[in-house]
């Protein structure tokens, strides 16, 4: 198998809309993904053709992909934020090894042969480079956020020379399809307003999205310093959303540092990573919305819509219903939890 090493050395964290350059790790993932696709490992042949900033204040964007809504793997059936990990059904063991690009280990905690992180193509892709990041593959964890994970994900998009690289993770009961422990990273060549919106201050690291449709709990990570204490913090968060039962959403993105997004210039430099965290009504036994799955994606504004119907009628006030109704409640509820949670 492929391998790719990497130090903190080599994170980047100066990045620019107008000047995007290649790193050896976006080399590596696009040509490898480049290749699978050339070998026709995917179910369909991405082809997005079709997509419009919805007109209003929040910029969502918004793509028509029906071969991702009606072609994707049947997701497995979900009932808890906590259920455990069960060698019936599909898991990622059982993939096709032609799926996998290559293995992705810090220099310093190389795994052993059964512990490995991979990059494994995803086969029904929403955007160019969609891969799935599958931390300790043959342990068989559940999908269960941990600290590795997190760590791997953010460094994912650190690594990356180019602005549009994108990560994040689906909880059960939060749109996860499988219960085996993984992130999606992507491409996304559109500036998002969630990359410099204006977030304010809650409790220590924690800071809070609220002037959104979807609320959210924010970190950021400016310096490789940081990035140990914020993964904590974050942890600390999720933690606290599975002892409570709580579907959650967490979505990283490069963005402009909190104190830099206040000025009204703007500007097309992004010096940080942003890590969005959602808490949110759960999935299981939520009526299937005709528009799009309102998972990672979409709460960050990239809408992956399933029908050219529900695609030429989608206005911004209908997507802000969409995210309201599923994160105002859940955010509320724990608001004050989490206040306390960075207190102790």
């Amino acid at each position: 198998m492929d391998d790719f090493v990497f130090s903190e050395e080599d994170y980047i964290f100066n990045v620019d809309w107008q000047c995007q350059e290649k790193s050896e790790f976006s080399l590596k993932l696009e040509n490898a993904w480049i290749l699978k696709m050339k070998k026709k490992c995917f179910r369909y042949e991405l082809n997005i053709t079709t997509s419009r900033i919805l007109e209003g204040e929040h910029g969502f964007f918004a793509q028509l992909n029906t071969d991702r809504a009606f072609n994707r793997r049947m997701p497995e059936k979900i009932s808890s934020v906590n259920q455990p990990f069960s060698l019936d059904g599909f898991n990622f063991t059982k993939a096709n090894e032609e799926e996998i690009m290559f293995s992705f280990s810090k220099c310093d905690c190389l795994a052993q042969n059964e512990d490995k992180n991979i990059f494994m193509i995803n086969v029904s892709p929403h955007e160019r480079f969609h891969c799935l990041l599958l931390p300790s593959l043959y342990k068989c964890l559940p999908q269960i956020l941990n600290k590795e994970a997190l760590n791997l994900g953010i460094s994912s998009v650190l690594l990356n020379g180019s602005v549009e690289q994108r990560a994040g993770f689906n909880s059960l009961c939060g749109y996860a399809s499988v219960n085996h422990l993984h992130l999606h990273t992507y491409y996304l060549n559109q500036p998002m307003k969630l990359e410099t919106i204006v977030v304010k201050h809650l409790i220590g690291n924690c800071f809070v999205l609220e002037n959104y449709p979807a609320k959210a709990f924010v970190f950021q990570v400016t310096t490789k310093g940081e990035l140990n204490e914020i993964v904590n913090d974050i942890y600390l968060l999720v933690n606290l959303f599975i002892q409570k039962n709580v579907a959650h959403n967490l979505f990283i993105t490069r963005g402009l540092g909190f104190e830099r997004s206040k000025g009204s210039k703007e500007t097309s430099e992004r010096d940080c990573v942003r890590i969005y965290v959602w808490a949110r009504t759960s999935s299981f036994g939520y009526k299937t919305l005709d528009e799009f799955n309102p998972a990672i994606c979409e709460l960050f504004g990239h809408l992956i819509v399933k029908t050219s119907k529900a695609y030429e009628e989608l206005t911004e006030t209908r997507v802000a219903e969409i995210l309201y109704s599923i994160t105002h409640e859940p955010y509320s509820s724990v608001k004050e939890c989490v206040k306390d949670l960075y207190k102790r």
